[in-house]
């Protein structure tokens, strides 16, 4: 009787036992206390987002669910992600640390359906993903150039009368001068009559004073100046050489071609030295004991006071540059040195065999160490506050005519669509049409073309 006292009691127990805990009956047939954390299995290559409650094989893959780590750490191998750990480690494959895998935010993960889309009009990844953006963004055009004479500043020395050079004063090109200083003593048989026709006249009749004017106006057309004529007059004996001084101040060149001078052409990305017809190498052709001919250009003379900033400007920013605005002009020679000038002068045609425009800044030339002739110069143009959507340069796609970015559908696939751009303002290029501020597309359209099949655009 006692012991069955004794089983009643313990049945009664063990029924209030099992009443207090909750359970509930899955689809597998199993009873399981619902008061601890189930367990989760996934798939280790995330072929799909779906969560199962008992281990298995993924359909997609083939591979073997792994059981979900609540509120730990997982680690993984750098060079071998399958490799899956819930502690540090070394990799068993290539030896290398493990590392704790960390989940990447703002991208986008695939589910099955996208899968099996048609490989030619979408693409499958998970990359990070960017917004056009709506924003102001000042504009600073940036243009290599260089420096080139001022044809303004530039004359000519020529001789009025046939003859020969006995002495000749300069020696090489851009050997400085001054205005009044000996350039060159030529014997002219012309100016030699010119002055005994003069001197006759004076000594034999010194009343005849409209023909004696007339003799020594055609001295000074023969470019006698006033001084040799004042001593002739006091002398009363003809030179048989006559000393030729320079009008002007500057630099003496012997050309040919005066735009060999006053615009150099200069290629892009080359130094100073790679100006063409480059005249500091050449010899004068000029010598002493040449006969020159009447009418004949002898010298060029350069003033390179306020020379010229020649800037190239590419066709896209040409309605952005206007006159009178600011440039900064950074020279080679003195890289820590910045010069503020302003737009004078924007030509009307492009440059032969490119498509450059060219706009002029005219320099004043106080720093003559600084500012040499042939400079390459780079030269900075702000146009000002331009506003629009944007979108960094990355995420499009060019190619040539055509500009392309790969936006993301709803069921994550990204797909290609052609836009338009228009300016592009340091890493960002403007957006006039086939985007919205809404749209959602890839960081970096580069990752997501294959190089032997390009995908339909849409």
């Amino acid at each position: 009787m006692f012991k069955y006292i004794i089983y009643i009691i313990g049945i009664t127990l063990l029924f209030q036992s099992c009443s207090q805990n909750s359970s509930v009956h899955t689809e597998d047939g199993h009873t399981h206390d619902t008061t601890k954390t189930k367990d989760e299995y996934v798939c280790p290559m995330f072929c799909d987002s779906t969560v199962h409650d008992k281990p298995g094989i993924c359909p997609v893959c083939g591979m073997d669910f792994e059981k979900v780590k609540k509120e730990s750490k997982v680690y993984t191998c750098p060079m071998h992600p399958e490799i899956i750990r819930d502690k540090p480690g070394q990799c068993p494959i290539c030896g290398m640390d493990l590392v704790e895998k960390i989940e990447m935010t703002g991208t986008k993960k695939l589910g099955l359906g996208a899968i099996v889309k048609p490989v030619n009009e979408t693409v499958l990844a998970s990359i990070k993903t960017i917004k056009p953006e709506q924003k102001e963004l000042e504009q600073v055009i940036e243009a290599m150039g260089y420096i080139t004479y001022n044809p303004k500043n530039t004359q000519s020395i020529s001789v009025r009368y046939s003859g020969r050079i006995e002495k000749l004063y300069v020696k090489y090109n851009y050997q400085p001068i001054t205005k009044g200083q000996k350039i060159m003593e030529i014997y002219s048989p012309d100016l030699i009559t010119a002055q005994q026709n003069y001197l006759f006249v004076l000594t034999n009749d010194s009343s005849a004073t409209e023909l004696i004017s007339a003799a020594k106006q055609k001295l000074r057309i023969l470019g006698m100046e006033e001084n040799q004529i004042s001593t002739l007059t006091k002398k009363r004996k003809v030179e048989n050489t006559i000393t030729v001084y320079s009008p002007y101040n500057g630099h003496i060149h012997e050309m040919n071609n005066l735009s060999e001078v006053s615009m150099p052409t200069m290629e892009m990305n080359s130094n100073a030295s790679g100006m063409k017809n480059t005249t500091s190498q050449k010899e004068f052709s000029i010598r002493e004991g040449m006969y020159v001919q009447k009418g004949q250009i002898i010298f060029d003379v350069i003033n390179t006071n306020n020379p010229w900033a020649i800037i190239k400007i590419y066709p896209e920013y040409i309605s952005d540059i206007k006159l009178n605005q600011p440039v900064e002009i950074l020279v080679e020679s003195t890289p820590h040195k910045h010069y503020q000038y302003k737009v004078d002068y924007i030509e009307p045609a492009f440059e032969k065999d490119s498509k450059y425009i060219h706009i002029r800044v005219y320099m004043n030339n106080t720093d003559h160490h600084a500012l040499k002739i042939g400079s390459l110069i780079r030269a900075k143009i702000n146009t000002g506050i331009q506003k629009g959507l944007w979108i960094s340069k990355q995420a499009v796609l060019d190619l040539g005519n055509s500009k392309y970015a790969v936006l993301v559908k709803k069921d994550n696939s990204f797909y290609v669509k052609n836009i338009q751009i228009g300016k592009r303002i340091g890493n960002y290029l403007l957006i006039t049409e086939g985007l919205t501020g809404s749209d959602e597309i890839a960081s970096n359209a580069q990752y997501l073309i294959d190089s032997e099949g390009f995908i339909k655009p849409q």
